[in-house]
């Protein structure tokens, strides 16, 4: 077993999977009885997924002939591999995304109808469910994946071990489970409207990744077995398992911010610094806009100082983009959008492709009685580099100014969706044209 695969994939298993995997090792196989219930027999839940909504739009606005012109990739057009699974994913077709994991994970015998039946893991099996899992929830299908994550349930059964199939992978130690999947599993539920079991689960992530820290700066393995590892190889671990802390950390902060309890989500992400000091200026200014959010201007200035402070010891652009989009939001809290609109111009003068700055600038320009300027400012930004600009927070302005501007705001609107058309995946959120 590598170091590098030792050190990610170690996890601290509960006293009943232990008893399991001890037994295991003492080639006991044949008389360890696991219980089917403590066993992890997944399967898909749900038949494919693919469908496309732009399509659906350009059929209903456009007719046949626009919407026949409409080609995306789809899960036969790839290869039936994780090469086609990156393909799928790099342009934005999640949908074929799911559905080609499901094509795979049917291969590996866990396709639908098989949740409950006995099973085999493997690593790239694990991280097929993965992905599939992940992009279930970035597309909003969040009972979907609850379904399909129920029979993994805490992540912890012996069968998610190496040590539980030693003739496959023999000397291999630690769970087969994607650190971020155990991530991904604790933030479902706050999707689903149960923030504290989200807060809850991340809890018992921290205290596995606070107990393999302290077994590494005691100067053991993660396990807490005695240690063979190289002083370098610990350091890469301390490393490794700090940014895991710092990880769980930032998803109980947004949490707890979901949960609209402030305070203590303010205390989680000052904690975040402490794992990720070179993301401080971020997470201060972040902390800043979460004051401005709930209408506290003076907390907010303050915050926004403390980060001018800090990114003054930095050189280069990204500290004065920084320091600038914050007065620019400062300003923006307190109604003073001529103000705010000159922050937004100093930094696109600086960085011209800066989408924030113009997609908030065109806002200002809204607010100023400036309708004409801002939808130029808004169309220029989305004609010179459509593929960088098509966003749907940009996209969703520039057809509510549409709806402002002119009764002939439908066919800009269909304007719009034949330029999707020609640039995004099947995963785009077609609810930001305003068309249905």
């Amino acid at each position: 077993m590598s170091e590098m695969d030792r050190r990610n994939d170690a996890w601290l298993p509960g006293e009943a999977t232990r008893g399991v995997l001890q037994a295991v090792a003492a080639q006991q196989r044949g008389a360890v009885f696991v219980d089917k219930e403590n066993l992890t027999m997944p399967g898909l839940r749900f038949d494919n997924i693919q469908g496309d909504a732009v399509k659906d739009l350009m059929l209903r606005f456009l007719g046949e002939k626009a919407a026949a012109k409409r080609q995306v990739l789809n899960a036969d057009s790839v290869e039936q591999s994780f090469v086609g699974l990156k393909q799928l994913i790099s342009c934005r077709n999640w949908r074929a995304a799911v559905d080609l994991c499901g094509r795979l994970l049917t291969a590996h015998g866990q396709g639908y109808g098989k949740s409950g039946l006995p099973t085999s893991h493997t690593t790239d099996s694990l991280q097929l469910w993965f992905v599939r899992l992940a992009l279930l929830v970035k597309l909003g299908l969040f009972q979907n994946a609850e379904m399909e994550f129920e029979p993994f349930g805490n992540l912890d059964q012996p069968d998610l071990y190496y040590e539980y199939y030693p003739h496959v992978y023999p000397g291999r130690r630690g769970s087969m489970v994607p650190f971020s999947m155990r991530i991904l599993h604790a933030e479902l539920q706050q999707y689903l409207g149960n923030p504290q079991e989200s807060l809850d689960r991340l809890h018992r992530v921290k205290t596995v990744c606070s107990k393999i820290l302290a077994n590494l700066e005691q100067g053991f393995a993660e396990d807490g077995a005695m240690s063979g590892v190289t002083q370098e190889g610990r350091q890469a671990s301390v490393r490794l398992w700090r940014s895991r802390l710092g990880r769980v950390m930032y998803s109980m902060a947004n949490c707890l911010l979901l949960m609209k309890d402030y305070v203590l989500a303010v205390e989680a992400y000052h904690s975040v610094i402490k794992y990720y000091p070179e993301q401080e200026p971020q997470l201060l200014g972040g902390i800043g806009r979460i004051s401005l959010q709930i209408g506290d201007i003076k907390t907010a200035e303050k915050y926004f100082q403390d980060v001018e402070k800090v990114t003054q010891k930095l050189d280069g652009l990204q500290g004065k983009i920084m320091v600038l989009m914050n007065r620019a939001f400062l300003h923006l809290g307190q109604n003073n959008f001529a103000e705010a609109h000159r922050f937004f111009t100093e930094i696109l003068r600086m960085d011209p492709t800066n989408a924030v700055a113009n997609n908030n600038a065109a806002v200002c320009l809204l607010y100023l009685g400036k309708l004409k300027d801002s939808l130029r400012q808004l169309e220029a930004m989305v004609q010179q580099d459509p593929r960088h600009y098509l966003h749907e927070s940009v996209l969703f302005n520039l057809t509510t100014m549409y709806e402002l501007e002119s009764s002939r705001s439908m066919q800009k609107k269909q304007a719009l969706l034949e330029a999707v058309a020609g640039k995004e995946g099947d995963s785009f959120n077609t609810q930001c044209l305003k068309l249905a």
